[in-house]
C-alpha cells in the first residue's frame, strides 16, 4: 500500500518542492551509491547500508519549532544504528511553544519494540570546564533560529562499548553523554533526519500539511565510520537512500537530495497535494 501511495503520490511531492530544493541542494554526488526510496512511519532524512556502522555523526540547525505546531505535536531530529535484533537511537526534540530542547538515548529490542535501557548512565555539564554530574540535566532554551549542536552514537565492535553525546555549538552550553554496554553486534543500518513520533516504528500522531513543502530541517557535517575505520560522508561506497516518512497512508515529511559533497541535505514538511485522496 506505501508503495501504491508513493508511486501516486511522491512524484507530485518533489514536483512541488523542486524549486526550493534546486535552490538549496546540488545533485547527488558521482561517487555515491544510490538505492531505492525507503519509508518510515515517523522520520525523514536518509539511510545508509551495505555496510558495518559503528559511528555516526552529524550537525543540526534548531530552527524555531513554534511555526511547525499547527502541523505536528512533536518535533525532533534523530540519529540511529540499527542491528538485526537492536536499535540505538539518540534523539533531539524541542517543545512548540517554547524554544526548550530536550535529549533522549534510547536502546530498543528492534522485534519487539521494547525499550531495553532509556538515559543509560546518563551524565551531564554545564561547560566543558566542568565536572559530569549524573542524569541529563535541564533543558536548554536557545534565542537564535542559526545555533547548531552535534549528535554522535560511537560503538566499539572489540569491546561492546556504546557511546552517545549530544554537544551544542559554540553559542549553546551543556554537553550530555551516555554510555552502555551491549552483547556484541552488527549494525550494518545508520539513519539521520526528522522525527515525528516517540520511536522508530511511533504511528501515533496526526499530521496538518501545509498549503506548498515547508522545510523543517537542516543537515551538515554527516560522517559516517565503518567496522574497518573507513570514515566519510553518505555518498561514499556504501548505499544511501531517501527516507520519507509516511503515517497513517499519508506522506508527511521528505528530504532533498544531498548538498556538501554528500554530508548535507534539508528535510521538508510534505504539502496537501501529497497526501492519499482515500
Amino acid at each position: 500500500m506505501f508503495t501504491n501511495i508513493l508511486r501516486r503520490r511522491g512524484p507530485a511531492v518533489l514536483a512541488a518542492g523542486a524549486a526550493a530544493a534546486a535552490v538549496l541542494a546540488r545533485a547527488v554526488p558521482a561517487g555515491g551509491s544510490t538505492g531505492a526510496r525507503q519509508t518510515s512511519p515517523e522520520q525523514a532524512g536518509y539511510t545508509a547500508n551495505h555496510a558495518q556502522f559503528k559511528e555516526i555523526d552529524g550537525n543540526i540547525y534548531l530552527r524555531d519549532p513554534r511555526p511547525y505546531a499547527g502541523m505536528v505535536a512533536r518535533y525532533g531530529h534523530n540519529i540511529q544504528l540499527w542491528s538485526a535484533d537492536r536499535v540505538v537511537s539518540l534523539n533531539l526534540h524541542r517543545q512548540h511553544l517554547r524554544r526548550v530542547l530536550h535529549s533522549l538515548g534510547h536502546h530498543l529490542q528492534r522485534t519487539t519494540h521494547q525499550v531495553i535501557a532509556s538515559d543509560p548512565n546518563a551524565e551531564h555539564r554545564g561547560y566543558r570546564v566542568e565536572e559530569w554530574s549524573p542524569g541529563v540535566g535541564g533543558t536548554w532554551h536557545w534565542d537564535n533560529p542559526n545555533y547548531w549542536t552535534s549528535l554522535s552514537i560511537s560503538y566499539s565492535p572489540a569491546t561492546g562499548h556504546l557511546k552517545m553525546t549530544v554537544e551544542p555549538g559554540p553559542d549553546l552550553q551543556g554537553e550530555i553523554r551516555w554510555s552502555y554496554n551491549l552483547p556484541r553486534q552488527s549494525f550494518t543500518k545508520a539513519r539521520i533526519g526528522t522525527n515525528f513520533g516517540t520511536s522508530p516504528w511511533d504511528t501515533a500522531y496526526t499530521y496538518a500539511p501545509p498549503a506548498k513543502p515547508v522545510k523543517s530541517a537542516v543537515y551538515t557535517g554527516i560522517r559516517l565510520t565503518s567496522y574497518s575505520g573507513h570514515k566519510d560522508d553518505l555518498s561514499s561506497w556504501w548505499m544511501h537512500h531517501k527516507l520519507l516518512a509516511l503515517a497513517d497512508r499519508n506522506l508527511v515529511a521528505f528530504p532533498d537530495n544531498l548538498a556538501g559533497g554528500g554530508a548535507s541535505f534539508h528535510t521538508w514538511f510534505a504539502p496537501k497535494s501529497a497526501q492519499s485522496s482515500s
